[in-house]
């Protein structure tokens, strides 16, 4: 065998050889490092060469010699400089190319973020490292990241006893100590471990930015405090946790101590609360903002419009029909939306209503400042026997009361007139059923995805059922969950927004456990990190979630006021097509609805067609794009894309108490008895809280 020689071979004689075994090209970013490697240090390792004709064939460094053609293009070399290369004969080429590719190991991690940090060490700037490797500042901060890892967790990974992604997430903290403290525990696990234990072990005491208290004092702020912070770079969106709770809660309950200020001008009390329970209220009585008498002139403007849009439509028909018209049409009834929204909403507390009333100040879910309203103490309450109707009135002229639950007398209600309704409207038994089976399956979807709904519906049905007046026999726990009966309507629940949102969750299940035996599998599932176990207990509360129309007899107000603490927009999961709601209605029905939300003209259109013209119109109509679809006007289509049937939407209230204990009068009843319910009105500052939304932002993907 011909023994290799070295030799010093001009640039412009060296080309690719047909012999090199690697076809499969590199990266750009992996040239990139290559490149800028080789420009600051040159070629460390010779090029393999053998003999063609006048030059030579490059088999082994083909990547080296493209990096070298690439500088000399680029005038950083001249094209007849001298490369050190090792001549082989082209028999030895051959396997010496195999060899060289496939004979060949990666530079360990540890070793390579240890690396970077002994350069660290040696003065070399951030920058510098970056630029002399080719790589980005933040692949940098992420080895320097690493390289600040306990030696313990680093000796660990070099004995193969766990993965980089575990290095990477113990590299959230830098605090050696708690770093070993975790692997010690996470050692001793028979079953293993993952990176989401070690993060959610290493985190269990802090707050995460994006939680309700992160968000509303913000992380800046609570750094300019002097807050520490831990700061996951290994993470999608580089996660932030809070590490001084104390310190968190401090800010925060200063933040809303200046709302408390102003209104405790107005009331005659009012408090700073971070979290409040579901039933911290029960105690106090309720005032409500009172209707205000709405401004004369404002009155007499809306008579006019409605009398003007009556005009318009009566006395003019397509041929006199004009764009200016049409204009005049279009501004009239955006004004008259304007004003009945204005009479509706135009409620406020009275004078009277403070002066014995207090705020609760406190954060929704999303961190946004939240008011309970109308509160009343109980020392505060009237010492006077409460009404027939439960309510105290304090004398004539004084502000009337709602007691506390426990107080309150149980009053019944009329029964719904919902039969009859349905029957007008052509909604069958079988329709309401798929219509019924549809909301179920939107609010599934959505508790399933949500623990904090799901913990606080299982913890009230719980308590209802142990603490109830007839108790089971004893056990550790009794809590049946039965799904619910949606076979006959599983054509309707087929491909729907829904549907995709379920799927998506149950692949996000950690259920890997489950596949031991037991009782090493309930062990397992007692180790889950509490994340994992809050999405198992959310999915499992989502199906057992009784199904119901809002406008059903007998329909259970919890479940109402479930859907709207999640802000359940049903109209972005569902919407009426004709094959499943149209055509299943009757005529009339449709051109009702058409001409309540479209108009009378567009309604007259439609009117004479037969019903399946009618039902394919109105899909286009009330599609999510209406504008696009059936070419509605923006205010029409602002209202056809989110209607909904009766009953389909989520609208009871999640701050408001109950009045009573009925499941059969889901509106606030006259306290007073005018039959004017108006005067009970929900807490106007409650309903602006909880914004009905779009579907879950970590969901519109897949949903889309």
């Amino acid at each position: 065998m011909t023994k290799p020689t070295i030799a010093m071979i001009p640039l412009n004689k060296l080309s690719r050889s047909p012999l090199n075994v690697r076809k499969t090209s590199t990266s750009e970013e992996e040239d990139n490092e290559l490149y800028a490697s080789v420009k600051a240090n040159g070629i460390k390792q010779n090029l393999l060469v053998h003999k063609s004709g006048n030059g030579y064939h490059v088999h082994a460094g083909g990547r080296r010699l493209a990096i070298l053609e690439r500088l000399a293009t680029e005038a950083h070399l001249s094209a007849d400089v001298e490369i050190p290369c090792i001549v082989e004969s082209k028999k030895q080429a051959e396997e010496t190319s195999l060899i060289e590719n496939f004979v060949r190991a990666g530079m360990f991690p540890a070793d390579e973020f240890e690396a970077f940090d002994a350069l660290e060490k040696k003065g070399w700037a951030r920058e510098e490292i970056a630029n002399r490797f080719g790589v980005t500042l933040n692949f940098v901060d992420r080895r320097m990241k690493l390289a600040r890892v306990s030696p313990v967790i680093i000796e660990a990974f070099r004995a193969n006893k766990m993965t980089l992604e575990c290095v990477q997430a113990f590299s959230i903290t830098e605090d050696h100590d708690r770093q070993n403290e975790v692997w010690e525990e996470l050692e001793k696990r028979p079953y293993g471990f993952y990176p989401r234990d070690i993060r959610s072990a290493l985190t269990e005491r802090t707050y995460h930015g994006n939680s309700k208290l992160g968000r509303f004092v913000g992380v800046d702020a609570y750094q300019s405090a002097g807050g520490a912070i831990l700061r996951d770079l290994f993470s999608d969106n580089d996660s932030v946790h809070l590490c001084d709770s104390a310190l968190l809660e401090k800010l925060a309950l200063e933040k809303l101590q200046a709302t408390v200020d102003e209104l405790a001008k107005e009331w005659k009390w009012a408090a700073a609360e971070l979290d409040t329970a579901w039933d911290a209220f029960r105690a106090f009585g309720r005032v409500y903002p009172e209707p205000v008498e709405p401004d004369p002139a404002l009155v007499a403007e809306f008579e006019q419009l409605e009398a003007r849009l009556e005009a318009l439509s009566n006395e003019y028909d397509e041929e006199t029909w004009t764009e200016e018209l049409q204009t005049e049409e279009d501004a009239a009834a955006e004004r008259l939306e304007e004003l009945r929204k204005f009479f509706a909403n135009n409620h406020v507390y009275t004078a009277e209503q403070k002066a014995i009333a207090g705020v609760v100040v406190t954060l929704d879910h999303s961190g946004q400042v939240r008011l309970e309203a109308g509160l009343v103490r109980p020392e505060d309450l009237p010492k006077k026997a409460p009404n027939a109707d439960g309510d105290e009135n304090p004398g004539n002229d004084g502000p009337v009361i709602r007691l506390p639950v426990s107080s309150s007398t149980n009053r019944s209600s009329d029964p719904d007139p919902v039969a009859q309704v349905r029957k007008e409207q052509g909604i069958s038994a079988s329709l309401a059923g798929d219509l019924r089976a549809s909301r179920h399956q939107i609010l599934k979807a959505h508790l399933a995805a949500d623990f904090a709904t799901a913990f606080d519906v299982m913890l009230y049905s719980m308590c209802s059922r142990v603490l109830g007046e007839n108790n089971y026999r004893v056990t550790p726990i009794h809590v049946s969950i039965t799904h619910a009966e949606t076979y006959r309507s599983r054509d309707a629940l087929k491909d729907t927004v829904a549907a995709r949102m379920l799927q998506a969750t149950r692949e996000g299940l950690n259920v890997e456990w489950r596949s031991l035996p037991s009782p090493q599998d309930f062990q397992a599932m007692c180790a889950l990190p509490d994340s994992d176990k809050q999405a198992l207990f959310a999915w499992c509360v989502g199906h057992g979630v009784i199904q119901q129309l809002a406008t059903d007899n007998g329909a259970n107000p919890v479940i109402e006021v479930i859907g709207h603490r999640m802000a359940v927009d049903t109209a972005a999961c569902w919407r009426p097509t004709a094959e499943n709601y149209w055509s299943r209605t009757k005529k009339d029905h449709a051109i009702k609805v058409a001409r309540d939300l479209i108009g009378d003209r567009w309604a007259d259109d439609k009117c004479k067609d037969k019903k399946p013209v009618i039902a394919s119109a109105m899909e286009q109509a009330f599609s999510e794009d209406p504008r696009a679809a059936a070419g509605l006007n923006p205010d029409a289509a602002a209202k056809t894309c989110v209607w909904l049937p009766d009953g389909m939407a989520f609208t009871g209230s999640f701050t408001e108490e109950a009045p009573d204990h009925s499941y059969d009068d889901l509106d606030h009843e006259d306290p007073e008895g005018d039959g004017d319910a108006e005067t009970d009105a929900p807490l106007e500052d409650a309903d602006q809280d909880i914004d009905v939304g779009d579907i879950p932002a970590f969901l519109k993907e897949t949903a889309a």
